[in-house]
């Protein structure tokens, strides 16, 4: 019973372990994530969910808040393809 128990247990351990193997990103490759596409059209509008959970948050600012946020990350994109940073670290550990 204990060697069962102790089996299971290992086997557990073996799979979170390869989950979060599966999830680990090396410091020195592209964060970018490939998604599947689908041909289906989409459930709901473009950003209509964001758009709502701005108003909650924000209340009447939510546009000028998400108009800022866009801006700031378009200059973030910018700025990475400009220069091409390598992410943090960049020595092996």
């Amino acid at each position: 019973a204990e060697t069962e128990r102790h089996r299971e247990e290992l086997k557990r351990q073996q799979q979170l372990e390869a989950e979060s193997h599966e999830q680990y990103v090396a410091a020195d490759h592209d964060l970018h994530i490939f998604t599947r596409t689908s041909i289906q059209p989409p459930s709901e509008r473009p950003g209509e969910r964001r758009r709502a959970e701005m108003k909650i948050l924000y209340g009447e600012d939510a546009a000028k808040i998400q108009g800022m946020e866009t801006a700031i990350q378009l200059n973030f994109d910018r700025h990475c393809d400009k220069k091409q940073p390598k992410y943090w670290p960049i020595i092996p550990l």
